[in-house]
């Protein structure tokens, strides 16, 4: 796994194809994201694909086309829906394109094998790998609370955001996913996670802390509900330079998040 993350460091571009499948008591969810994506300058350019089927076999189909790209501290979205684009400014507080020295690489390729709990080989053709790997939950919590800090993240929302993942990821416990990796090229080729005890497991300390009134019914239809992802990719260092066309950046519209009240002084962060 050292040289795989070693290989995959040196990415610049890629194409990736991602199948998410929800199963819950209201019905099937499917989305098909496929897209390609760059290092730099950090850009995406994608077509999602999301359809609904209720448990009287109607089906709904929402198509979106999306360019990502990240100005400063911020992420910037083109979202195409209903033939009018839109653009939402997303607040990081930090870089996702820093560049890194070879020593930083060294260092952050180490960081990722710490958070590995456990790699276990499930099968071997003469092409493939294919891997269990067990992620050590405690570990990426911490991991990204060092990330938010280090980089002073400034957006209090997006603050809280981070704290609400970081207790989520200690609640669902160590997660596992299956990984194929082509053995000629030491790079990843699939990932597959079964993502139901997880969801659930962070579900459940929420619960715990807001008790709503329709507890029994969340936990019920939380219970009955599954969620599985698959994302396969392809094209290494082969995708052509992605630009957002200049009538896209033109003709959007900016959508804003709505005010939000202040928090009160006595509202902690839990960072």
């Amino acid at each position: 796994m050292s040289d795989v993350y070693k290989n995959m460091m040196d990415v610049n571009n890629l194409h990736y194809d991602v199948a998410i499948k929800a199963e819950t008591p209201m019905g099937e969810v499917k989305i098909a994201v496929n897209g390609e994506g760059q290092e730099k300058p950090l850009n995406y350019q994608q077509d999602i694909n999301i359809s609904f089927r209720d448990v009287k076999n109607k089906e709904n189909t929402v198509m979106l086309k999306q360019y990502i790209e990240q100005n400063q501290g911020n992420l910037v979205l083109y979202s195409l829906s209903n033939e009018k684009w839109i653009k939402q400014i997303v607040p990081l507080g930090f870089s996702l394109n820093k560049e890194l020295s070879a020593d930083e690489k060294v260092s952050a390729r180490m960081d990722m094998l710490q958070l590995m709990k456990s790699v276990k080989l499930k099968k071997e053709t003469p092409s493939y790998k294919y891997m269990e790997i067990t992620l050590d939950s405690m570990q990426i919590s911490d991991a990204i609370g060092a990330v938010v800090k280090l980089d002073n993240a400034q957006d209090k929302d997006m603050v809280r955001a981070f704290a609400v993942v970081r207790l989520g990821l200690l609640a669902a416990g160590d997660i596992k996913y299956n990984i194929k990796i082509d053995k000629a090229t030491k790079m990843v080729k699939e990932i597959d996670m079964d993502l139901t005890a997880p969801i659930q497991k962070g579900a459940g300390l929420f619960l715990e802390i807001a008790n709503p009134k329709d507890r029994v019914n969340i936990e019920d239809f939380l219970t009955k509900s599954t969620l599985n992802m698959q994302i396969k990719y392809s094209k290494y260092n082969q995708v052509d330079p992605i630009e957002i066309p200049q009538d896209v950046r033109d003709n959007a519209k900016e959508v804003k998040p709505a005010d939000k009240a202040a928090p009160k002084k006595s509202e902690k962060i839990l960072l």
